[in-house]
């Protein structure tokens, strides 16, 4: 058994033994790997694990890496990515791109354009960034990202099963090869080699390797804030908009002065009940149908849900046995899915024994 001070182990090998093994693996299934860094915690670990494992197998050429920037992220984060970007240690790209992205005001989601051409910026487009004419999706970056690199692609990503139960339930999903999933171009997958890590783990590894992270996590916990890297329009840290203003005010300044709906956000998101608008709705299929049609103004996005909602729903018919009477897809949970914006992957189903109470009875 592990000591209480060492990282989590399973079997006989450690999560930090076990990530290195996995980036072998793919150094040697793919003609390329990019890490995909955001200047968060998880991403560092998977900088210098990468780096690690090429130092131990003596290869020659430095890592390749890639850094978007997402336009409305505070300085901290900008200026300790061009740190890792001038150390030379890395095949650094750092793309600016106009990309279709969501702001959440008080449970609705709309599109905005991150680097929109036809706006204002937040701060100048950097002049070493690499940008795009086009606008382009979740679905195209990838492909745009790699289209220099021939052959099969893997793109490292920091993302850790215990942050969500929906990246929980995604690593389940596969048996063989749990962290390696599709992307939208067919050449290029997804891998996520410490799906295993905690949160103590990613500590514990740059306490031990004195690797210095971005200030803002030490902002960020004396604010009582989630530690992480993303947009403040994003559904999830919207949420905690009203701390953005006491950590970084001016960043706060430069968002709303751009976005004055995200006042909004910050004054009423305490009142806004997501529960209590499912249950305004017919607690039925059609429920969320109607939900749909009155809040998700972008055709696309309604599209996407309309979608995600049938294909629960022929999924729950076609699963659904004595056993498992819901097939994993109780109305209450596909709901919240939708309002959560989960329809912009696959809501995975949820486990019989995990399913609550409240959602039984809702359908009652």
């Amino acid at each position: 058994m592990a000591k209480k001070d060492d990282y989590i182990q399973y079997l006989d090998i450690d999560v930090l033994e076990a990530s290195k093994k996995r980036i072998k693996h793919l150094l040697n299934s793919f003609d390329h790997l990019i890490i995909a860094f955001s200047g968060g915690k998880d991403s560092l670990v998977l900088l210098n694990l990468v780096e690690e494992v090429y130092q131990e197998l003596k290869i020659e050429e430095r890592p390749k890496v890639f850094f978007r920037d997402e336009e409305l992220i505070p300085d901290d984060v900008i200026e300790f990515v061009d740190s890792i970007r001038l150390s030379g240690r890395f095949d650094f790209r750092y793309y600016c791109i106009q990309l279709e992205s969501e702001k959440y005001v008080l449970g609705k989601k709309e599109t905005y354009i991150q680097w929109d051409s036809k706006r204002e910026h937040i701060r100048p487009i950097p002049q070493h960034a690499i940008t795009h004419d086009q606008v382009l999706s979740q679905y195209t970056t990838d492909e745009f990202v790699v289209k220099d690199l021939k052959g099969r692609v893997a793109i490292l990503t920091g993302i850790r099963a215990d942050e969500s139960i929906m990246r929980f339930q995604g690593i389940l999903v596969k048996k063989d090869e749990s962290y390696v999933s599709e992307s939208p171009c067919p050449r290029v997958k997804l891998c996520k080699p410490i799906y295993d890590w905690t949160e103590k783990d990613v500590f514990r590894y740059f306490y031990d390797k004195d690797i210095k992270y971005c200030k803002i996590y030490d902002f960020q916990m004396f604010a009582g804030q989630r530690l992480r890297v993303s947009t403040p329009l994003h559904a999830e840290s919207a949420k905690e908009i009203n701390k953005l203003k006491t950590v970084y005010p001016v960043f706060y300044s430069q968002i709303t002065s751009l976005f004055p709906e995200v006042r909004l956000q910050e004054r009423y998101f305490k009142e806004l009940d997501r529960d209590g608008i499912i249950y305004q709705y017919p607690h039925t299929w059609e429920g969320i149908m109607q939900y749909i049609k009155d809040n998700i103004e972008e055709p696309a996005h309604k599209k996407k849900a309309i979608e995600a909602v049938e294909k629960c729903k022929r999924a729950r018919k076609n699963q659904t046995t004595t056993e498992r009477p819901y097939g994993g897809y109780p109305v209450f949970y596909v709901f919240k899915q939708i309002v959560n914006g989960a329809y912009k992957r696959s809501i995975l189903p949820k486990a019989h024994h995990r399913i609550s109470k409240k959602e039984k009875e809702y359908e009652q």
